[in-house]
C-alpha cells in the first residue's frame, strides 16, 4: 500500500501542466504522468541503487524520459535559421511574426529604417495596420513589409508603406 500511496504522491506533485477540456486529454495526460512516475519508483531507483549511481529527482529524470522521447540530446538546442548573404534580394532580417491575440512585434529603428534592405510589400491575411492604429483609426490592410513583418495600408488614399518607413523617430 506504501508504494500505492507513494506514486499517486509524486504523480500529483509533478503533474503535467494542462489545461484540456476534454475529458480524454486529461486522461490521457494523466496516465503518461503516472507510467513515468512508476517507471521512476519501481524501475529506476532500483536500478540506481543497485549500480550505486546517484539518482535524479522525479522532475529531472521525467525531463531526461521526454527528451530522449523527442529525439533531443541534452546541451543541444534547435538550429536557427540565418539572414541570407546582404544586399541579395533575398534579405530578411529575423523578425518573428506576430502571434494573434498578442501585442504585434515592432521593429528596431535599425531595421525600419535601413533603406539597403528590401522593404517589398506581401500580401497575406488582413491585420490592423500599424500607423493607422497609433493615428487613433482602425483600418485593416493585407499588405506585410517582409523586413518589419508589419501590417500597413497600401492604397491609392492612404500609403503608410513609405510613411512607415520614412518617419524619423
Amino acid at each position: 500500500m506504501g508504494d500505492i500511496d507513494n506514486s499517486d504522491m509524486l504523480v500529483h506533485l509533478n503533474r503535467t501542466p494542462m489545461k484540456a477540456k476534454r475529458w480524454y486529454m486529461r486522461m490521457l495526460a494523466y496516465v503518461i504522468d503516472l507510467s513515468i512516475t512508476n517507471a521512476w519508483i519501481q524501475v529506476y531507483r532500483q536500478d540506481c541503487i543497485a549500480l550505486a549511481e546517484t539518482e535524479l529527482t522525479p522532475k529531472n529524470f521525467r525531463i531526461q524520459v521526454f527528451r530522449s522521447a523527442s529525439g533531443q540530446r541534452p546541451g543541444t538546442s534547435r538550429p536557427r535559421r540565418s539572414s541570407a548573404a546582404p544586399g541579395s534580394l533575398n534579405t530578411t532580417v529575423d523578425v518573428p511574426m506576430p502571434v494573434r491575440g498578442h501585442r504585434s512585434h515592432v521593429p528596431e529603428n535599425s531595421v525600419r529604417f535601413d533603406l539597403t534592405l528590401f522593404h517589398a510589400p506581401v500580401y497575406t491575411t488582413r491585420q490592423t495596420c500599424k500607423l493607422c492604429n497609433r493615428k487613433g483609426h482602425i483600418l485593416r490592410s493585407n499588405v506585410l513589409c517582409r523586413v518589419c513583418k508589419v501590417n500597413l495600408c497600401l492604397n491609392a488614399e492612404i500609403n503608410c508603406f513609405i510613411k512607415y518607413h520614412e518617419i524619423v523617430a
